[in-house]
């Protein structure tokens, strides 16, 4: 029962946040423009399909969702000083998560297939439809897979933000600053390092590591790309992250003001 309530209690604050969220964004991207154009006197240049031709309305949900997965200490002293206990809000937020994921990626997909496709004529609108939904012949079934792949990337990123959010919350504010400085910049170096390697080094294509990446990834000889291997990927990424929150939660501590 305390469940219930705590979930209700996540639920409501956290779909609140997502709707003003929402509202934010359509007036940053979509009436602030039409207000500058109106005062500068250069309204025929505004359009709205041009402005809603980005996919920034997709992007922002799965930033959000990692943001509420990483900033989540607050919430956690308020329940637990209330008499909650550490498995309690840990399940609670996990069922938030879910429901949420499901509201915002069926919202996605329906903002793709109504909005951004035939009104602008996009047809690579997120990353299984760029990559992956060539692979299938049905177009209902390629919508299927898209929900579900898009789905699990939305589970990984929340995952991700929930197991770097309780991981920061055991270490004191400075060392939890010095880790949030150091992380990006060594991954971005990493990251800029592998992809000089793979586009620049011929060598480094042909290793076990490309080969490796090329298999996750779903590549084949013929140029297509097939979405089950990445999609059980996702999963096995899934499952290892959220035991490994479990456990956080459990090594989870009140701080000291």
């Amino acid at each position: 029962m305390k469940t219930n309530k705590v979930t209700k209690f996540l639920f409501r604050k956290q779909i609140i946040g997502l709707g003003e969220m929402y509202v934010l964004l359509f007036a940053a991207f979509l009436v602030l423009p039409f207000i500058f154009s109106l005062i500068s006197g250069s309204l025929s240049d505004y359009s709205l399909a041009d402005q809603m031709r980005g996919t920034w309305v997709t992007a922002a949900f799965g930033i959000y969702m990692f943001a509420i997965s990483t900033v989540s200490y607050e919430n956690f002293k308020f329940l637990i000083q209330n008499g909650v206990s550490r498995p309690t809000f840990f399940n609670s937020q996990i069922i938030v998560n879910g429901l949420l994921i499901l509201i915002g990626n069926t919202f996605n997909l329906a903002y793709q297939y109504l909005v951004l496709m035939p009104l602008v004529h996009a047809k690579n609108t997120n990353i299984f439809m760029s990559s992956y939904v060539g692979y299938f012949h049905n177009p209902f079934v390629g919508f299927i897979f898209n929900y579900l792949f898009s789905g699990l990337l939305l589970m990984v990123g929340a995952l991700s933000g929930m197991v770097i959010g309780n991981f920061l919350t055991l270490f004191s504010k400075f060392i939890q600053r010095i880790i949030l400085i150091v992380t990006p910049i060594v991954g971005y170096i990493t990251v800029a390092y592998t992809a000089s390697r793979v586009i620049l080094d011929d060598r480094f294509q042909m290793t076990w590591v490309a080969n490796f990446a090329k298999f996750i990834l779903g590549y084949r000889s013929t140029g297509a790309y097939d979405p089950f291997p990445m999609i059980v990927t996702m999963v096995i990424m899934s499952v290892v992250m959220l035991l490994i929150v479990r456990y956080l939660f459990s090594k989870k501590q009140l701080k000291r003001e």
